[in-house]
């Protein structure tokens, strides 16, 4: 079983847990998990870390990863948008980190625990702090050049995140991917537990809530934008998925704007 977590656009979230075990799943954040106390394996691509206290990891995005607590553990988990750090983003386009587990000194653990695990740090603080973190994560790993092309479901993933704007079906994919339409409907619903239809629709309207939320565009744009060709269809999928109109979402939201 995967689960695709659809946390999309300039996010960041961060909790703590106690005991971890989740099954394997993806996302387009960056995940990084600090175990405080314990220990804990991460399968991240079919490698397995052990995590020990005091020791941090970094799961790219679109990684599928599990957790998996033998004992006992309590973790520290902060998920954030690329969008945060767009020059180490472009580092590790078909990429993957060697080993993703590392070590802060006190002081820099400090730090990366009072802004990135707290609720009241402001931007700069979080954007400077990401970036420390990234740097010391590089002094003490590597990057490793993926050797052969994505895995389907990669591919169709960054596909849809790349093209969800425009006029795209299922039919029209697997002419591009090279599959029978059949073939990939059934390979979409067995790997991502959904229809694409389902999915594609979660996708643009996830990306109307940030629109709703950061701009000032008007609601019947925002829908073109998101690849809806009318109104009609937009608002009734907001509703669907969200449980409230448009505009409702708007007035009820805070701005979660990143200025990049």
């Amino acid at each position: 079983m995967l689960i695709y977590e659809a946390q999309h656009y300039d996010l960041m979230t961060n909790y703590e847990t106690t005991d971890l075990n989740f099954p394997s799943h993806l996302h387009r954040c960056f995940e990084l998990v600090f175990v405080v106390e314990g220990e804990m394996e991460v399968i991240i691509s079919q490698r397995c870390f052990h995590l020990k206290t005091g020791q941090f990891l970094l799961i790219l995005p679109y990684e599928i990863h599990s957790f998996i607590t033998n004992s006992q553990s309590r973790a520290k988990i902060c998920i954030f948008s690329p969008d945060f750090i767009p020059t180490f983003q472009r580092m590790i386009e078909k990429s993957s980190l060697e080993n993703p587990v590392f070590n802060l000194s006190l002081e820099a653990k400090t730090l990366i625990s009072r802004v990135l695990f707290s609720v009241n740090s402001n931007l700069l603080e979080q954007k400077a702090s990401l970036y420390l973190l990234v740097s010391e994560l590089m002094r003490q790993t590597t990057l490793i050049k993926v050797q052969k092309e994505p895995e389907l479901l990669h591919s169709i993933l960054t596909y849809i995140q790349e093209h969800f704007m425009e006029s795209i079906s299922l039919n029209s994919m697997a002419g591009t991917f090279g599959y029978s339409y059949n073939y990939l409907s059934k390979y979409f619903n067995a790997h991502v537990k959904t229809s694409f239809v389902v999915f594609l629709n979660e996708t643009r309207i996830n990306y109307a809530c940030y629109l709703l939320s950061t701009t000032e565009k008007n609601i019947t744009e925002i829908a073109y934008l998101c690849g809806y060709e009318n109104i009609r269809s937009f608002n009734r999928n907001f509703v669907k998925i969200k449980l409230s109109t448009p505009k409702e979402y708007r007035e009820n939201q805070t701005s979660l704007y990143v200025e990049l």
